[in-house]
């Protein structure tokens, strides 16, 4: 113990072990701040994405739910609110008009909150509940409809109630998209006295909880016997597709940037600890010599290597909190003011990281060093550091690493397999460089020379580095080009004109003023498709309640879907398999049917469908296999047919258009011009999505600023082991008349062809793990990026050029004397 303290403080005086120090307390530093700063941003995303559901779990149905049920849920500390959803007719001033009334307990929302105003189309302000007994709230529209004003008084079924409040928007709007009649709101206690519901009602119930998921999977346990096919439940997560889906894409590249953190923590604590080791390869030899055996060394090490592990995790777990707080403090009012709070897992990551790293990387090395033999005092060429054997160990720590933090086997393969194409590159171009530099190595310059000749006579380091440069750059441009997709697809899916309301119920004969209407205030419109209802009843010869019988969402297939007809496929459909029709409205009738909707329920190309329209069944070939995007807020449909349905004769039109903010009043106008139009808004809806989309966005720029410098810092310590030789190569030359500028110029020759290499040895395995992340974990659009091919080298020349010539310019300006004096 004695020993082993007095050689590690004197080696940390000596600036000997700071490297290795650095590098571990990098490590930890930079996997625990991101671990924290992703896991927060999750968890803030997964709370704005409860704003859409008003609640962490709904459950909805068609019946009021059993109060046994509450009662449970009140043992088990979850909050609770009830919506109890209905249409009914609301009185004003001598009129009346539909409308979409939901009657909320006092303890609405849960998530999120209510915008309301005191004046129709107002400045809304933020309210934590909902109306008092004996008000009522009611949309902008529904003012000039029933024509009052906030204080009058509307009639609501058999009570009349006192206008309170405008409501501007709900958290869970898209909870109940379509109920598509201007909303109103009142207090659960006043519904019984409305009278408005009765037997055959159309009403929906919905149970609103929040608290911890564990508290929700107990209820959902303690109810599953009870729970009838009329209820379903809903989470947050899925309150909306467009909002899970940017969900599961920012999780996905969190899941990767943490990973990526790992494998360059890593790397760099690997290059460092080789650095350490090889500088004791004489003094083990010496100790040896002095009757020191390969246990007593390995005891000597171990225990070092031991307070270096417990001091360096420390001191990275401590800089990573303080990291992610100067992160917190820095961005100011960009995050969200309700940013979650992390647990200690995010440290569990990051000690984990720096343990298996060291043990992985830092401590093969040192163990080799019992090798070690007393001869090597004299002969400096019978002992040689590393093994590939111990490579092979580092490697595997890493993986297991990368496995433990992402939880997915496939994305740790695709890592290691884009390693291995640079591993394999990096040694295969080292062997082309070599052979160019036999041959046309005496007709370049001086500073060419000198570079090309110190590259060839440390092949093998110099092989090393490539692969360390290579791995790391790989890394930052799959990083970049992963963040530069997912921000263009969120972009292009969400524009600021994104088509923001639909109206439907639309007939022949008012199509023509629809469309007048929307030319004079709208834009952004989609084409005027007709719709109709219908049951998909068979598949073939099967029935659909037994097909979907084992799908966890088989409603979905037994339930009326909206279908319609076009000549022409939707911007947002792509063909996937058959072929689209070239004759619209001839021959037999003819269905394309969605990706995902045909593979859950094994619907093939040629098949025959069997519908339900009207109560008049209609069977149709299926044509072809459509993708959708489904998150543009365009008319989506998961069947379209080649010609209009004799069935469907009674079909209405739907259009989507975006209206400005200031343009809403003349939605009255045009209902008042087309009275059976129905108006769907969905601008809330829009504007909470693309809400949390920014913070997304937010998250991931910083996360890729702090993955950029963690790679930067592994190019530094690939460079810093290299600097012993490279000073008393320095030196010699220097003694023996060499100027700066030949040395500067060598050094940017060395590190600007390394970096060259390196950067095209990353393009390879960066298109190699895009072409896995596009099409399996982000669900994008697989692309090739020729482009990159092109820029990687000119980058990876340029940064590590210049990270190389500043990380060694002290070998440049060191005197002579001072390196050839510590040398001997």
């Amino acid at each position: 113990m004695s020993l082993t303290w007095r050689m590690f403080w004197r080696d940390f005086r000596g600036g000997e072990l700071t490297l290795l120090l650095v590098s571990l307390v990098l490590a930890v530093t930079v996997v625990t701040s991101i671990s924290i700063f992703a896991e927060r941003i999750r968890s803030t995303i997964l709370t704005e994405a409860g704003s859409l559901l008003a609640a962490d779990y709904a459950l909805q149905g068609s019946r009021e739910m059993p109060p046994s049920w509450f009662a449970i849920a009140d043992e088990l500390g979850l909050e609770q609110a009830r919506i109890v959803s209905f249409s009914s007719m609301l009185f004003g001033e001598g009129t009346n008009r539909l409308g979409s009334v939901r009657a909320v307990t006092d303890g609405y929302p849960l998530k999120g909150s209510l915008q309301v105003s005191n004046l129709p189309f107002g400045p809304a302000v933020t309210v934590s509940q909902g109306p008092p007994p004996g008000e009522i709230w009611l949309a902008s529209r529904l003012f000039p409809l029933l024509e009052v004003e906030v204080g009058d008084m509307v009639g609501i079924g058999a009570t009349d109630l006192r206008v309170g409040r405008v409501l501007i928007s709900e958290p869970d709007q898209a909870a109940s998209l379509f109920n598509v009649e201007p909303r109103a709101m009142i207090n659960m206690a006043d519904l019984e006295a409305t009278g408005a519901i009765q037997p055959g009602s159309r009403v929906t119930y919905r149970w609103l909880l929040a608290g911890p998921n564990l508290a929700h999977t107990e209820l959902r346990n303690a109810i599953r016997s009870e729970r009838e096919p009329h209820f379903q439940w809903r989470s947050a997560r899925r309150a909306n597709e467009n909002v899970g889906e940017a969900l599961d894409r920012a999780e996905g590249f969190l899941l990767l940037s943490g990973s990526l953190a790992v494998i360059l923590a890593g790397v760099a604590l690997a290059m460092s600890a080789q650095r350490y080791a090889a500088r004791h390869v004489d003094g083990v030899a010496l100790m040896k010599t002095v009757g020191f055996t390969p246990q007593q060394i390995i005891r000597l090490y171990g225990l070092g290597l031991t307070a270096l592990a417990v001091v360096g995790i420390a001191a990275g777990l401590l800089l990573g909190e303080l990291t992610h707080q100067a992160i917190i403090w820095l961005l100011g009012d960009l995050l969200p003011s309700n940013l979650a709070m992390h647990d200690w897992r995010s440290y569990g990551m990051g000690a984990l990281t720096g343990f298996v790293a060291l043990m992985g990387f830092a401590w093969p090395p040192f163990y080799r060093l019992r090798d070690v033999p007393p001869v090597k005092v004299i002969r400096s060429e019978v002992f040689q550091q590393p093994k590939l054997l111990w490579q092979l160990w580092g490697a595997l720590g890493i993986m297991l690493i990368v496995l433990v933090y992402s939880g997915d086997w496939q994305l740790t393969l695709v890592m290691v397999a884009g390693g291995a194409v640079c591993i394999w590159g990096a040694g295969l171009f080292a062997r082309g460089l070599l052979w160019l530099l036999r041959r046309y190595g005496s007709e370049l310059g001086r500073n060419w020379r000198l570079g090309l000749a110190s590259l060839q006579r440390r092949s093998q380091q110099n092989g090393l580095q490539v692969v360390i440069f290579a791995i790391a750059l790989m890394l930052l441009f799959t990083l970049v080009l992963i963040r530069t997709s997912l921000l263009a697809e969120w972009q292009q899916q969400l524009p600021e004109d994104a088509p923001n309301h639909f109206v439907y119920n639309v007939f022949d004969e008012d199509l023509d003023s629809l469309n007048d209407w929307i030319d004079e205030q709208a834009s952004n419109r989609s084409p005027a498709y007709p719709v109709t209802r219908g049951r998909m009843t068979l598949v073939n010869d099967e029935s659909v309640d037994d097909l979907s019988r084992d799908l966890p969402d088989r409603n979905n297939y037994r339930r009326e879907l909206n279908m319609t007809w076009s000549a022409e496929l939707g911007a947002d459909n792509q063909v996937v398999a058959g072929d689209w029709w070239d004759n619209y409205g001839e021959g037999e009738l003819k269905v394309s049917v969605e990706e995902d909707f045909a593979r859950n329920i094994g619907i093939e190309i040629g098949d025959t469908l069997y519908y339900s329209v009207g109560g008049i069944e209609v069977s149709a070939e299926v044509a072809s296999l459509r993708s959708l995007n489904w998150e543009s807020f365009n008319p989506n449909f998961y069947m379209i047919f080649n010609q209009p349905l004799e069935a469907g004769a009674g079909a209405f039109y739907l259009v989507s258009f975006y209206l400005a903010p200031d343009d809403k009043p003349a939605l009255n106008d045009l209902v008042r011009t087309i009275p059976t139009l129905a108006v769907l808004e969905v601008d809330t809806v829009i504007e909470q999505v693309q809400g949390i989309i920014r913070n997304v966005t937010l998250a991931i720029e910083f996360i890729l600023v702090l993955i950029l410098i963690s790679g930067l810092l592994v190019l530094i310590a690939g460079i810093q082991s290299s600097l012993d030789v490279r000073f008393r190569e320095s030196a010699l030359l220097r003694t023996m008349g060499a100027p700066a500028g030949l040395l500067r110029g060598t050094l940017w020759i060395e590190f600007g062809a390394l970096g060259a290499l390196a950067g095209l040895l990353g393009a390879m395995g960066t298109e190699g793990i895009l072409f896995y992340l596009q099409g399996s974990l982000f669900d994008m659009e697989t692309r090739w990026h020729p482009t990159l091919w092109l820029a990687a080298p000119l980058v990876g020349g340029a940064l590590i050029g210049s990270v190389g010539v500043l990380s060694t310019r002290k070998v440049i300006y060191t005197p002579p004397m001072q390196v050839l004096r510590n040398w001997i």
